[in-house]
């Protein structure tokens, strides 16, 4: 019977180099340098809409609520 996690037959494992801590910093340097990072006003920008956002759909699930509360309100004869 095969192992399950056995390589297929005739693939060669290799050995991955182990990486220092500074070369690791390094690389670590190099790719947060290809980063293109948003602007102070891009920024306050996305950050309003994520503000309106959330109050928009705070006000949307409180009107939402009341007519739910409501309407169970009126099916179930509570609150007359």
């Amino acid at each position: 019977m095969a192992k399950l996690d056995a390589a297929p037959q005739g693939a060669v494992q290799k050995k991955k180099r182990r990486v220092t801590p500074i070369e690791f910093l390094g690389q670590v340097r190099s790719e947060g340098e290809k980063v293109t990072w948003p602007t102070r006003k891009e920024t306050m920008i996305t950050s309003a809409m994520v503000f309106v956002m959330a109050i928009l759909a705070s006000i949307f699930f409180l009107i939402a609520d009341f007519v739910m509360q409501k309407a169970v309100g009126l099916v179930l004869g509570i609150g007359s």
